[in-house]
Order: structure tokens, then C-alpha cells, then sequence
């Protein structure tokens, strides 16, 4: 994969994976990998209305949250910092026949593009 075999791979520092289990809300920190304190800090700096709680990475490293998120290719196999954020509103949606555009909360893709880029 990209991580491991790619020449780009060496070249990156950190990872930001913007996640959904829903098709609105506010975006939230949901998980930060070991050592990211640094990220948690930039991301309380920058952003204009950052949104985190430890409650969120406890519930989800507990596995009753099935799933899991592409950052932890990034983390277990290239060993890169990295942060997970995620939408979860109306969840109800989430890989059904009706998770598509039309379902889409754009204020939510308003407020990553606010915070996160």
C-alpha cells in the first residue's frame, strides 16, 4: 500500500482524516494517536471553533462503535502522527440506500472547511 511502498510516503509528517458515521453535525476530534498532543494543540490555535472531547476517543477505543478509520493504516504501519475527525448526525443514513448528496448536511462540509483546512 501507500504507507509502505510508495516514494511519497517518507515525505509525510502527519495525517488528518476527516471521517463520517452520519450525514451532518458538527465535526468533532474524535481520536488522536499516541503522542499527537502537539496536533490537539495547532487545531485549538487555528481553528475558528474547534470541537473535542476525550469522552468521544474513550467510547470509540472501547470497539463497541463498530469500524474503524483509515488513519490507523497511517499510525500502525507507517508510524505517523494523526487525528481523526467525524460527523455524526442523523447516523440513521450512514452506508444506507440514502446516504448520498441529496441527505447531506453542506453546513457540515462549511464547518470542515472552516476548521480543518
Amino acid at each position: 500500500g501507500f504507507i509502505t511502498q510508495h516514494k511519497w510516503a517518507k515525505d509525510l509528517c502527519a495525517v488528518v482524516n476527516l471521517e463520517a458515521a452520519g450525514s451532518g453535525g458538527r465535526e468533532a476530534v474524535f481520536q488522536l494517536g499516541p503522542k499527537n498532543r502537539w496536533i490537539a494543540e495547532v487545531y485549538q490555535k487555528v481553528a475558528p471553533r474547534p470541537h473535542a472531547n476525550s469522552l468521544y476517543s474513550s467510547v470509540f477505543q472501547t470497539g463497541k462503535v463498530p469500524g474503524d478509520t483509515d488513519y490507523r493504516i497511517y499510525r500502525d504501519f507507517g508510524g505517523l502522527p494523526g487525528v481523526d475527525f467525524a460527523v455524526t448526525t442523523n447516523g440513521y443514513v450512514y452506508h444506507t440506500s440514502i446516504d448520498d448528496l441529496q441527505h447531506l448536511d453542506v453546513r457540515s462540509v462549511q464547518h470542515y472547511g472552516d476548521n480543518v483546512a
